[in-house]
């Protein structure tokens, strides 16, 4: 639940950094050693990030954790 209060807090802050951090990181699976980086990779990314609303993508999060009360 840490990872997903922690996203839902980037996503209320930043947007537009919260979609280039989980795309260069964890999602693409460039943050693993030896891994080659694609920049279009990215910027495609988040450019379907940034095209969604900021209470869309909260939304969205909402329904990953199953709408719980307490999220």
């Amino acid at each position: 639940m840490e990872v997903f209060d922690g996203y839902r807090t980037a996503l209320a802050g930043n947007r537009g950094q919260f979609f280039r951090d989980v795309a260069s990181g964890p999602f693409s699976g460039f943050n693993r050693e030896g891994a080659a980086v694609h920049e279009g990779v990215l910027q495609n990314w988040w450019r379907q990030g940034m095209m969604g609303s900021r209470q869309g993508a909260l939304r969205w999060h909402q329904g990953l954790l199953g709408n719980r009360p307490d999220r």
